[in-house]
């Protein structure tokens, strides 16, 4: 498969830091943005998945490689491999286009072959590409036999299209953060474009334009987004770059008056002058003009200097913004109208927009696929209400995106406190929900009562009752009505919650739902005197009945589980070990239990045959190949044993459940339990347990 540079730089990362990275410390090693990152791990997850490994991101772990060391050591190869080979298609497109773009001449097929390092055929194979590309954006190729190939089209498209090729290319965190910026210049070169459009814009150029549009943006009387600031720069880099070519635009009188006449036109005035002074060339009233369309293009920034600008908005556009949310407040139940923050956001960006859609200028929405698969409902809301208010303008799938963006914080602002009750499923009701039930905590601090279940109970429950439901295991309920995940619940499962939280806030169904009672584990007096007297009881039981046992199972897991059972047979534990076994081999089959990141198996169910709560560890003579909890096969040594009668209390089945809780949260008694002998372990469970009573019970 083909990769870029950056891509193969981000694989290689990873491989060599298996004990993984966030995001942003990926971009600092990597010298761009966690945007840039988080673009470039599809590729990388699809590269590492050829070679049988997982890219694996888990909330509060990061990002990491998991597989064998040896398919490691093989990908690592295969990378090294790829840094020497032929540019990838995508590569050879922008090279290809950028020498085309940069050019007022026709150039030979030959050369254009050996600036992209590619045969003739393959150029003539890319050029059908090329010309699909272009035509987007109103432009075409004239192939002529012995003269070459040329761009054909109006100076104004060739530029649109010269700038969503370097802007596509360009890392913006690297511009933001280079020479002339306020963070100083970086160490070494900045190596903002590739090679291959060097031959349309030049750097040094480029980082020049940057700092004339820095001074020109500062004049102005409201503050611009960063990614508006680079775009600009950009086109004013372009702008440069065809006047000393001899390209100009052209523009109607009726275009050119009615620009004059805008606040942004002397701005634009004074950064021609600047240009003109330092590249001794002249900047015609057209291009003037075509600079302060750009400047009033730009996205604002949010902060108080917006008063200003606010001040002189278009009243019909401000009526309309709010039209705009009193439809999605009243579609979705949840009260907008009154969030300045959303009102302010919206009519800064929709003023901005609209003068962009009138003056046909293009824009590009990167995020607009992953809005548009991650939050359908709210996209198609935001869509359907653009259209419906702005009925003059065509509003483009980019610029609804852009809206959606700013409804869906404002939702999330309006659902502070949801969710505010879940239900956790899990097939044992022991191990894996309490695991998840940590986990959502963090991810979801807003939540106030959590309730843990096992599929024995679920029947006896009103999912109805909470504003989530997930299960680590498919249930017999519509699937819309919850959410199925891995107990230790990455970052792409958290959005997938996310989004079936804000489909339910969009479906109407819970909106101004009251806010459920604060979670009482727990009740007083004397209900809690028995409470304390039981969980004393149980977890005086389970650390007299902790043995580490060595077994010989040859690698097999169900000659591992009749091992284990017969142990807790012979003490008395479980009265048919037959059928604990099978409870065990069939939790298996709903999902992983191997402890990513260690050679760890947590092994736990509840079967009407086990005489009382029981935890106990297994060494084997070979390792047990099984499924993690996070879907990745691995490795085990030690397997865990956590088991409990179908009728137990929820004091006790609270109590047991801090074991599987501590084996995640706790690198250094998860190391005990890896490593530990008997001693070390009983030492840990009652530091686990003395936890569990100081801070429920106590």
């Amino acid at each position: 498969m083909g990769l870029t540079i950056r891509e193969i730089r981000l694989i290689e990362v990873l491989l060599r830091h298996p004990e993984g990275l966030t995001a942003d410390d990926l971009a600092d090693e990597l010298g761009v943005s966690a945007r840039t990152v988080h673009r470039d791990l599809q590729p990388a997850s699809e590269f590492l998945a050829s070679h049988d490994l997982t890219l694996v991101r888990q909330a509060g772990r990061g990002i990491n490689v998991e597989g064998a060391p040896s398919a490691r050591a093989r990908a690592l190869e295969a990378s090294n491999k790829m840094r020497s080979e032929a540019p990838t298609p995508e590569e050879r497109r922008t090279s290809l286009l950028g020498m085309l773009l940069g050019s007022d001449e026709p150039i030979k097929l030959r050369a254009l072959a050996s600036r992209s390092k590619s045969s003739i055929g393959t150029v003539s194979r890319d050029l059908d590409g090329a010309e699909e590309w272009l035509a987007a954006f109103g432009l075409s190729l004239l192939r002529k036999r012995g003269s070459g190939v040329r761009v054909l089209g109006a100076e104004e498209d060739r530029r649109q299209a010269m700038s969503q090729l370097v802007l596509q290319d360009l890392d913006e965190a690297a511009f933001l953060s280079g020479p002339g910026s306020s963070g100083g210049p970086p160490a070494g070169p900045t190596d903002l474009v590739s090679a291959g459009l060097m031959g349309m814009i030049d750097e040094e150029r480029l980082q020049t334009a940057k700092n004339l549009t820095r001074e020109a943006v500062e004049r102005l009387p409201y503050a611009i987004a960063d990614e508006a600031f680079v775009n600009l720069s950009v086109h004013v880099a372009l702008m440069i770059e065809r006047l000393l070519r001899g390209g100009e635009i052209e523009m109607e009188d009726e275009v050119l008056q009615r620009l004059r006449e805008t606040a942004e036109y002397d701005n634009a005035k004074n950064l021609a002058g600047a240009i003109e002074q330092d590249f001794r060339l002249d900047v015609p009233e057209e291009e003037v003009v075509y600079l302060t369309r750009h400047l009033r293009g730009t996205k604002l920034r949010q902060d108080e200097e917006l008063d200003r600008y606010f001040e002189g908005s278009d009243l019909e556009i401000a009526s309309r913004v709010k039209a705009l949310i009193h439809y999605v407040s009243e579609q979705t139940g949840v009260a907008l109208v009154g969030d300045s923050s959303l009102y302010t956001g919206l009519l800064a960006h929709v003023e901005r927009a609209i003068h962009r859609l009138r003056e046909n200028m293009r824009i590009s929405n990167p995020l607009l696929a992953e809005m548009k698969e991650d939050y359908p409902a709210l996209f198609d809301l935001v869509d359907r209400g653009m259209k419906k208010i702005f009925v003059e303008d065509d509003i483009p799938e980019e610029e609804a995106g852009f809206v959606a963006m700013h409804f869906g914080a404002a939702l999330d602002r309006g659902q502070g406190n949801f969710p505010n009750s879940v239900l956790i499923i899990c097939p044992s009701g022991i191990g894996s929900s309490k695991i998840l039930a940590s986990r959502l905590e963090k991810a979801f601090p807003q939540i106030r009562r959590l309730h843990n279940a096992s599929l024995f109970d679920l029947n006896g429950l009103d999912a109805n009752e909470f504003d989530l439901v997930v299960s680590t295991v498919p249930l017999r309920i519509p699937a819309e009505t919850y959410v199925q995940v891995r107990p230790l619940l990455s970052e792409e499962e958290i959005g997938r919650i996310r989004d079936h939280l804000r489909e339910k806030v969009l479906g109407g169904r819970l909106a101004n739902r009251a806010v459920s009672e604060a979670l009482e584990v727990f009740g007083g007096g004397q209900v809690k005197l028995r409470q304390m007297a039981e969980a004393t009881q149980l977890i005086a039981e389970l650390v007299d009945d902790v043995t580490v046992e060595r077994h010989e199972a040859r690698g097999s897991i169900p000659e591992a589980v009749r091992l284990m059972c017969a142990s807790l047979a012979a003490r008395d534990l479980v009265s048919d070990p037959g059928s604990l076994e099978a409870s065990l081999l069939a939790r298996m089959e709903l999902g992983g239990i191997g402890i990513p990141q260690t050679a760890l198996a947590l092994f736990h169910a509840r079967d009407n045959t086990v005489v009382r709560p029981a935890f106990s560890l297994h060494d084997f003579d070979e390792p047990l190949d099984l499924e993690g909890m996070d879907g990745a096969m691995m490795r085990v040594r030690r397997t865990l044993l956590m088991v409990a009668p179908l009728d137990i209390s929820t004091v006790a089945l609270e109590a047991i459940s801090e074991i599987s809780v501590a084996m995640v949260e706790q690198p250094l008694e998860r190391e005990t339990f890896e490593n530990g002998s008997e001693a070390q372990v009983v030492a840990v469970l009652q530091n686990i347990f003395a936890r569990y009573l100081r801070d429920k019970l106590l």
